[in-house]
């Protein structure tokens, strides 16, 4: 089974109740966080950067309804205590960073090449995200919207 990294614009979707797209989110979230091989495996992992950076938009002051910091927190703490793998930068990430940042024309993109570095540097083969074409430019991995072939999102 192909391993897929899930994006923070799906979490914040999945849980930001005021979000154009939450209940498409939040039940394409439910249903995946259920979904497990013969081995009892998640098809989904989670990059640690992703949960810093769904701590920082959903507690953003300027959206409607944001979460608290302590909500955010528990939302990330019910995450880590699913048994979900949770993957952080290797010793390697600054030279795959390095070496994927060929790639981009824009230092609009420079996080999502730091978490293209983290899925490459451990082999992960896909990424779940509604930004499909910010990470079209890496030829290493598959980049689904989940809400495409749904009629959804987008």
């Amino acid at each position: 089974m192909k391993l897929f990294a899930i994006d923070t614009n799906l979490l914040v979707y999945a849980h930001h109740l005021e979000a154009k797209y939450h209940q498409s989110a939040k039940a394409w979230l439910e249903r995946i966080m259920n979904e497990r091989d013969e081995q009892g495996n998640l098809s989904v992992c989670l990059p640690a950067q992703v949960l810093m950076e769904f701590v920082n938009v959903i507690t953003w002051q300027q959206l409607k309804q944001p979460l608290s910091l302590s909500e955010a927190k528990q939302v990330v703490e019910d995450y880590v205590d699913t048994g979900i793998r949770i993957i952080s930068q290797r010793d390697t990430h600054i030279e795959t960073f390095l070496s994927l940042l060929s790639v981009v024309k824009s230092r609009k993109q420079i996080f999502d090449v730091s978490l293209a570095a983290v899925l490459k540097d451990h082999g992960i083969a896909g990424l779940y995200t509604v930004d499909v074409a910010d990470f079209e430019v890496f030829d290493f991995l598959e980049v689904i919207n989940p809400f495409a072939t749904e009629g959804g999102m987008r």
